[in-house]
């Protein structure tokens, strides 16, 4: 067996190979690998020995990928890298399949592993950053570029917060690039702390490498503070972030180089950083009476602004209702304002204007204009107007609208001067708790004792219901405390709701168990159970007579009705 060094370089070498996007097939499957391999004595075994201990690792990425850290026998995975080198480069269809991004998966996970047994993870970031270098290059399959077009740019970064950018036209001659641009410059070092630390975060733990040969790719260079150099590279196409951050807007941001390409070549769509909408009201009011000589209306000229910035992670509403009243909402919600925002299509924005026809009348004495100004993080400004009508605004305006008006809905006025926060009574000991609750589809509510001190109106509850007492689910639609003397049904006639729903409850639940029907001798026609139960609570005396002139058509009540209801076999 080979010295371990030899057996890490040779590791380093060929991963590096695997993870080259443009590396052509043949490097791979010709001789070169087995030469290597033969050299540091590995065994071609057709992966015998391996598929005996780690069954489809030895050809399939995902089961290799589930047990690699569990092989440390060197040997035996060299003898597996290579045989399978063997099947593409002997058995294979054709030797490109080498290049299919599960094939490569499976060499990159080996050979990085044989790496790590052999010496330290070359492939993972280690110590402080000291110095960035990344090459990218954005040709891809298809027609060359134009002589003008630019395909490559340089960057580096060192920690003292010196910046060195470069970028490349394609030329007249394929293959000798032409310098277009240059900027060298030097940004604050805590800046170049924060972009070198957030690069070597991400590459000092294990990321998933994404391969596509129709792209560009990146090439990048991370030095530490002992000299130690670490080598990546990946398709240019990656979404790198950290802390919820990506990388390449990070860099093209604090960098203020805005088509950088990075890691993902710039070719993100561009995204809405502001939306501000200013609505124009002008109403002329004719008086009874004229004000005086010459003016014949009063005019109230009315505004509203709306901003949702995403920098700031705002949105506010703010009315000019006239002179000396203004009235303003700010909300701050964290990751809200980004998702409303996010919504928005960039290309078609809120969509297409229809449109006035020529011939539309409008109101003579009141006009409303509005302007729809929107701010991109790359793009120029556009700004929309016209009159504040359906024709004359974007398609899906009303969209927009819709989202930004439940947002606001959603979190309301307050508690402070809400009568059911403030008028609520706390309950006493001896309190008996009713709750009114409606069942699914219904318009009234029955009363059900609570033993539970946390229920509270919206939630959903399980009662026992009709006469033979099922299960059913309902929703609180009041809560109230009552001593016992007050009490508005008798306890001990007023049933107790059994518990709050569970998931299985909702999943269990069948509507049509509770809406059973039974024929009515005093509503002379079949009724569903629920209303059966409330005649019987008026016959009971436990409801007033008015309930009945709820049902449709109403019911007439007498003592004979009462008679009769008290001998129904579903009286309860």
């Amino acid at each position: 067996m080979a010295e371990m060094k030899q057996i890490h370089d040779f590791a380093i070498k060929w991963c590096d190979k695997f993870r080259d996007p443009k590396i052509d097939y043949l490097e791979l499957v010709d001789h070169f690998m087995a030469d290597d391999c033969a050299a540091l004595g590995f065994e071609m075994d057709c992966g015998h020995a391996f598929s005996e201990k780690y069954g489809n690792a030895a050809n399939n990425h995902e089961a290799l990928d589930r047990i690699i850290n569990e092989v440390t026998d060197i040997p035996l995975l060299g003898s597996a890298i290579y045989s399978q080198w063997r099947y593409f480069n002997h058995w294979a269809y054709s030797g490109m399949e080498i290049l299919e991004p599960e094939n490569r998966a499976w060499f990159i996970l080996a050979l990085s592993r044989l790496a790590l047994l052999s010496g330290n993870n070359p492939f993972l970031f280690q110590g402080i950053p000291q110095k960035m270098r990344i090459i990218s290059n954005n040709i891809s399959y298809g027609p060359p570029p134009e002589p003008d077009d630019e395909v490559e740019q340089h960057l580096t970064i060192n920690a003292e917060g010196r910046v060195w950018f470069s970028a490349y036209n394609f030329g007249e001659r394929p293959g000798r690039y032409q310098k277009s641009r240059t900027q060298n410059f030097k940004i604050d070092r805590d800046v170049a702390t924060r972009l070198l630390g957030a690069v070597a975060s991400y590459f000092s733990d294990e990321y998933d490498e994404l391969f596509a040969t129709d792209i560009g790719d990146w090439v990048m260079e991370l030095t530490n503070t002992d000299g130690e150099t670490y080598k990546f590279r990946g398709s240019l196409c990656a979404e790198f972030e950290v802390d919820g951050t990506d990388l390449s807007e990070l860099i093209r941001d604090e960098l203020k180089i805005d088509d950088l390409y990075v890691f993902d070549g710039n070719d993100k769509p561009d995204r809405v950083e502001r939306v501000t909408v200013d609505y124009h009201r002008v109403t002329k009011i004719k008086p009874k009476s004229p004000l005086s000589e010459g003016v014949e209306h009063l005019t109230w000229d009315y505004s509203e602004k709306l901003i949702l910035d995403r920098q700031s992670e705002t949105l506010e509403h703010i009315q000019n209702i006239g002179t000396g009243c203004i009235v303003s909402r700010k909300f701050y919600v964290e990751g809200g304002i980004e998702g409303l925002l996010d919504d928005i299509d960039v290309d078609s924005l809120f969509g297409q204007i229809e449109g006035n026809p020529e011939d539309v009348i409008d109101t003579p004495l009141e006009s409303k204009d509005y302007i729809i100004t929107v701010d991109f993080k790359k793009g120029p400004q556009k700004i929309i107007q016209g009159t504040y009508d359906k024709k004359a605004l974007p398609e899906n305006w009303d969209e927009f609208a819709n989202s930004v008006w439940e947002f606001i809905r959603f979190y309301g006025f307050g508690e402070i001067l809400d009568p059911s926060v403030y008028g609520k009574i706390k309950r006493r000991k001896q309190d008996y708790i009713y709750c009114s609750v409606e069942f699914e589809e219904g318009y009234k509510t029955y009363y059900y004792i609570a033993d539970d001190d946390s229920i509270e109106v919206g939630d959903y509850v399980v009662v026992p219901a009709g006469k033979d007492n099922h299960h059913a689910v309902v929703e609180v639609v009041k809560v109230e405390y009552f001593s016992e003397d007050d009490v508005p049904l008798p306890v001990e006639k007023t049933k107790h709701i059994i518990r709050k729903c569970t998931k299985e409850d909702f999943e269990m639940a069948d509507p049509e168990d509770d809406e059973q029907q039974v024929f009515c001798s005093v509503a002379n026609r079949t009724i569903s159970e629920i209303d059966c139960i409330e005649i019987c609570d008026v016959a009971n005396e436990m409801m007033t007579t008015d309930v009945l002139n709820t049902f449709d058509p109403p019911i007439e009540w007498d003592e004979e009705q009462k008679k009769r209801c008290r001998c129904c076999e579903y009286h309860i």
